[in-house]
């Protein structure tokens, strides 16, 4: 049997499987709100089997959540505008989970092709240099694979928990909006929410395609000569009316640095938003200097602070602040600045004090000022 035909069977399973699931859940929550589960078979069927039986599971399961758990059930006719909407949202996240467990399978099986190359390369080689090119060949298939599962990882991650909560939140808003008593000013507020999840359910799987370029070594970088003073400000405008609560101060005879000044930015401006969401309305500030032979660009916010033994784990994915307060990060931002400052030839840490805020500091390389002739700023944003 064909391995597109073993995936249509599981498939099935899994849709029959995820249906029955779903019956007890309606006596605690409603109907509408339980089509997460499919996502479940979803997600295990596009990991194992590929792109296109996953989105035959996406179709299936749409139709089979239509038929028996949305009202009129036993028919594929629905009935309220809101459930025309929980319908169309789940699909598009279980097309889009769907396309990202095809993108793992593909970076699993170039893995694969490396070890085989590297296989070849060992039986070609002599018994000294045989032994050295075996090595090499295990190191890059362990790494390879490392890389893999933290892909998977990720991704199950972000569709158990973060890809739900903004789901959640979309269903929740599109079904209120169809209650015949609802002011004007309050449907206003639930458009406006249904836009912002919306928005955060797609910042979000950018933030996982990045993470997954940056672990899969296919972000290099394009470097230029560049500003620091001019990277900031951009960081500064992405934040938009917030901005202004960010102080910027950066020392007049900064040198230029060689990077790439858009993935620069987009690593200062995930620092400035977790600067922000943690400070409480209080300014944060950017400062930046030479010292030596580096440029060092620190960002203190004005939040709780971090315990000692959680600043090795910050840059981790999926990391959040060990603290009471609710958080509304994914914990990928950190992980991306690590990322992208770290393939521009830098580094990245955090210092701090529990109870009096965190500096997140970057440190880049910079060339003599001997070398710097006439240097042209690359243009960012």
């Amino acid at each position: 049997m064909s391995q597109l035909a073993v995936g249509l069977l599981v498939s099935i399973g899994c849709v029959a499987l995820c249906t029955a699931a779903i019956y007890p859940l309606r006596e605690i929550t409603p109907a509408v709100s339980t089509g997460v589960v499919y996502m479940l078979g979803v997600l295990i069927v596009s990991t194992y089997y590929g792109l296109w039986p996953g989105l035959f599971t996406s179709v299936a399961s749409a139709a089979a959540f239509n038929f028996f758990h949305i009202p009129p059930t036993g028919t594929l006719d629905i009935a309220k505008s809101e459930n025309w909407v929980a319908l169309v949202v789940f699909f598009i996240v279980a097309a889009i989970a769907s396309s990202l467990a095809e993108q793992s399978r593909a970076r699993a099986r170039e893995a694969e092709r490396r070890r085989r190359e590297a296989n070849l390369a060992v039986q070609a080689a002599f018994a000294l240099l045989a032994d050295r090119e075996r090595l090499q060949a295990a190191t890059i298939e362990t790494e390879a694979l490392r890389r893999s599962d933290e892909v998977k990882t990720a991704l199950l991650r972000a569709v158990s928990h973060d890809l739900r909560s903004p789901l959640t939140a979309i269903l929740a808003a599109g079904e209120a909006l169809t209650s015949p008593g609802i002011e004007q000013n309050d449907r206003r507020a639930l458009a406006k929410a249904v836009t912002d999840e919306a928005s955060r359910l797609s910042g979000l799987v950018d933030k996982l395609l990045d993470l997954s370029r940056l672990e899969a070594g296919q972000a290099q970088p394009r470097p230029d000569w560049c500003s620091i003073e001019e990277v900031v400000a951009a960081a500064v405008e992405d934040l938009g009316g917030r901005g202004e609560l960010i102080r910027v101060s950066i020392d007049n005879d900064l040198p230029f640095v060689r990077a790439d000044a858009a993935q620069l930015e987009r690593a200062i401006a995930n620092l400035l938003e977790n600067a922000v969401r943690f400070s409480g309305g209080e300014q944060s500030l950017v400062r930046g200097r030479a010292l030596g032979d580096r440029v060092v660009i620190r960002v203190v916010d004005r939040g709780p602070g971090i315990p000692p033994a959680d600043l090795d784990h910050v840059f981790e994915p999926f990391y959040q602040r060990p603290d009471d307060r609710p958080h509304e990060g994914s914990g990928l931002g950190l992980a991306i600045v690590r990322g992208l400052v770290e393939v521009n030839g830098g580094r990245v840490w955090a210092e701090s004090v529990p109870g009096q805020g965190t500096t997140f500091v970057i440190e880049l390389p910079f060339e003599p000022r001997a070398e710097q002739s006439h240097p042209v700023p690359q243009e960012v944003g």
